[in-house]
């Protein structure tokens, strides 16, 4: 009998210590973004902290990457749950076409914010036209995705790598490469546009609208958006801008209920993930609900269809 009760006694203390809500720790998601400022990097932060704050059964980690190629392809090895990604480059994977030599079947979560690239350069190098950039060094950004916006940009209006001198540095690191004088232009996103802006005169090579068509009609899953006035400083006038089409995509044998989950927090939560990154203003709930070519998770249409979003 005492044996017994002493047995009792230190299971008891082991629950104390050890309780039951401890001991189902929460599953680690995996959310691939991309370099360290770039716009994924910068996109995919916020979404790991609202997803942790409101589904605390899951703890998930944003992971540096290369970008959209790795994304998916870790996620078709089962080695990511979640990715930010590019449109087109998905629509590929999800078809084993471009890159991608096996289907991935890959899901859409949410639209993210208008995902904008331009080329630009210091004000006093000269370079005002995208025909400018013709024997200049060019920054197009990490492989993986970005240098893909790139190179369609370039084709629209004719220029292909040969007729540049390109480099694939990451779009971050590639800021301060062009103040200390190692490119000629770079491509750019807002947020860093507006950053060397603070510091430094420059030119943007804005798009024409024209050439934004071409490039939209060539390739499946791109865009234009109409760019607020004051979105980047000194900009006082609405501009067309490439939209390539960024979205939060899943594994499609993920929980439906993890991916209702996770729609619904992120959706519900916009104002949250804008105050941590303020590219996030330009999303509404009926731009987060478009799939952009990706059939959406069976899970994230559930949510999209009982607010009324889809039908």
């Amino acid at each position: 009998m005492r044996r017994r009760s002493l047995m009792i006694a230190v299971l008891l203390a082991c629950f104390v210590v050890f309780p039951l809500s401890a001991a189902k720790a929460a599953q680690e998601i995996h959310l691939g973004t991309s370099t360290v400022g770039g716009i994924y990097y910068n996109l995919g932060v916020p979404i790991s902290q609202v997803l942790n704050k409101y589904i605390p059964e899951v703890h998930v980690t944003p992971e540096i990457t290369i970008g959209t190629v790795e994304n998916l392809r870790l996620m078709g090895q089962e080695k990511m749950e979640l990715g930010v990604t590019l449109t087109f480059v998905a629509v590929q994977a999800l078809n084993g076409e471009g890159t991608f030599k096996e289907k991935i079947p890959v899901r859409t979560i949410m639209h993210l914010s208008p995902l904008v690239n331009f080329f630009g350069a210091l004000a006093d190098s000269g370079i005002k036209t995208h025909e400018d950039l013709k024997g200049k060094r060019v920054n197009l950004g990490q492989p993986g995705g970005l240098d893909q916006n790139s190179k369609n940009l370039l084709a629209a209006y004719g220029i292909t790598p040969k007729d540049i001198k390109p480099s694939v540095m990451g779009i971050g690191a590639s800021v301060d490469a062009l103040k200390d004088g190692k490119f000629d232009a770079i491509i750019f996103t807002i947020p860093l546009m507006n950053q060397l802006l603070a510091t430094h005169k420059a030119t943007i090579i804005w798009p024409d609208e024209a050439h934004l068509d071409k490039m939209v009609k060539a390739t499946p899953g791109y865009g234009k958006w109409l760019m607020p006035p004051g979105t980047i400083k000194g900009v006082d006038e609405a501009k067309y801008v490439p939209d390539f089409g960024c979205t939060l995509s899943c594994r499609e044998d993920m929980d439906p209920q993890l991916a209702y989950k996770m729609t619904k927090a992120l959706v519900e939560h916009l104002d949250e993930l804008t105050a941590m990154f303020s590219e996030y203003r330009h999303v509404t709930k009926e731009w987060a609900a478009n799939s952009m070519g990706i059939p959406h998770h069976p899970g994230a249409a559930k949510y999209y269809k009982e607010v009324g979003l889809l039908k």
